[in-house]
């Protein structure tokens, strides 16, 4: 009786025709299941840097309204560093993560265990100095959002500019995690493009942002227990799938055809 999920078996192959049609809902309808069962591997192989970051986020949890006053009112009082530390150490696992979702989204077939281990393995290095610098980045940036917001008189700058510098980060984001598994670059030059594909498809990149950011504030706000219910299960598959969906057709329309129709190898691809 299947009680248990296959994580092995292949799921449905598609024709040339069907692959040149790049479909957002066609293919998440496909791999809807998959993407649960993705999912639930990602949750299990960082169910330690998550156990460590929901351990150390409590404590602040329960007396939110006495720290919130200490971050705005203390001059003193910085942002907790300790519940962000875990997600400096789940690099490795996203860059497996990332690269089965960007295979199902040009429509190419992955194996859901064996690659997503192999290419976490694969990119360990990389990916692990990608989380680790995303997680130090957002430190400061929140840090320095809190001190400014506290000491400058013209606080709606201030908030003005911090919106326009995390839609910036945040947009990098949808692009760095595809490039890395894609293509054997140096983490700078990774960094160097998603940072021109974020400022030369701003509107795009905040649009994907803006559906993918009110998904979760909506359900965090009013229905916080089906919000993690729906962590563990499907929201950051889709979360990822919907963004990598939209990052590789920038990807391919500008780093693919070059390498093709130069007929040298300018990126040497690390599929």
């Amino acid at each position: 009786m299947g009680f248990f999920m296959n994580f092995s078996r292949p799921g449905r192959g598609v024709s040339k025709e069907e692959a040149a049609k790049r479909n957002y809902f066609d293919i998440l309808g496909r791999h809807f299941f998959d993407l649960v069962k993705l999912n639930l591997l990602y949750v299990g192989c960082n169910i330690i840097f998550i156990a460590a970051a929901v351990f150390f986020i409590m404590p602040y949890y329960f007396e939110i309204d006495a720290v919130l006053d200490r971050l705005i009112f203390d001059q003193n009082t910085l942002l907790p560093i300790l519940p962000f530390i875990p997600f400096m150490f789940m690099g490795p696992f996203t860059a497996g993560f990332t690269f089965v979702l960007r295979n199902w989204s040009r429509q190419e077939h992955a194996f859901l265990v064996s690659d997503f281990l192999e290419h976490s393995k694969k990119n360990w290095k990389q990916a692990l100095c990608l989380s680790a610098l995303s997680t130090v980045v957002c430190y400061l940036f929140l840090t320095a959002v809190i001190f400014y917001l506290k000491t400058v008189a013209f606080k709606g700058l201030v908030i003005t500019l911090s919106l326009i510098i995390a839609v910036i980060l945040l947009g990098m984001n949808i692009y760095t995690y595809p490039m890395l598994v894609t293509f054997d670059m140096k983490l700078l030059d990774i960094l160097k493009n998603a940072l021109i594909f974020t400022l030369s498809k701003l509107p795009q990149s905040l649009f994907f942002l803006v559906v993918i950011g009110a998904v979760h504030v909506l359900l965090l706000w009013y229905v916080p227990f089906a919000w993690v219910i729906l962590m563990i299960t499907i929201l950051i598959a889709w979360s990822g799938f919907t963004a990598i969906y939209y990052a590789w057709h920038v990807i391919d329309t500008y780093m693919m055809p070059k390498a093709e129709e130069n007929n040298e190898q300018v990126f040497d691809d690390a599929i």
